[in-house]
């Protein structure tokens, strides 16, 4: 998910409000310090209020990259020869351009294809994982792709519930060995249960 300010919120911006997703339907700057964001939710419209500064999570976030196709370059003409090779995903446009320009010297470049990315957050609760063993159940439309992630907490991408459950007991562990109470003789208290909100993520490209 990405932050974003409350002063660069647009309608049909789609947050997460609590630990539910909301659409942004109407903004409203009602002081210097305050903007009344209206949202709406599964039948539900309310209205919050918040600091022009204040950060909210966006649940969509589109994403564009690129991927160049080039050739070794002939170093006597100057033109590509033999396979084409592909780049992989480019998003910083300045690496983009150094491909195009030619900054590559043994390299020529043959095609240049975009591609756009939707990503789809929703929170979900431990008990909603796949059992032990159980495949990630994938979204029916096809090249959609579903996995997941804990909120603000380790890897981007957890491919199945196992990979969860094992990163919050790596994450336990890792909180016991280096925070973990102790009672007066020294001995290591057990670590209170680590509950973090649960992000599946949905990514689409066309």
């Amino acid at each position: 998910m990405r932050q974003i300010e409350v002063r660069h919120l647009y309608e049909g911006a789609v947050i997460l409000d609590g630990f539910r997703p909301a659409t942004v339907t109407a903004l409203e700057n009602r002081s210097p310090y305050t903007v009344a964001v209206r949202l709406h939710s599964t039948g539900d419209n309310w209205t919050a209020l918040y600091s022009p500064a204040a950060v909210v999570l966006l649940c969509v976030v589109p994403a564009v990259a690129w991927r160049v196709h080039h050739q070794q370059r002939d170093r006597t003409t100057g033109e590509g020869k033999g396979a084409t090779h592909s780049s992989s995903r480019l998003s910083p446009v300045h690496a983009v351009r150094r491909y195009w320009a030619y900054g590559v010297d043994h390299q020529t470049v043959v095609r240049l294809e975009e591609e756009h990315t939707v990503v789809t957050s929703t929170p979900i609760t431990l008990d909603q994982l796949p059992g032990n063993g159980q495949p990630t159940p994938q979204p029916t439309e096809c090249g959609d792709r579903r996995f997941y992630q804990l909120h603000r907490r380790g890897p981007l991408v957890l491919r199945t519930g196992d990979d969860v459950r094992q990163q919050l007991t790596n994450i336990a562990e890792l909180h016991d060995r280096e925070h973990g109470k102790r009672d007066e003789r020294g001995n290591r208290l057990a670590p209170p249960p680590l509950r973090p909100a649960l992000l599946p993520l949905r990514c689409r490209t066309p």
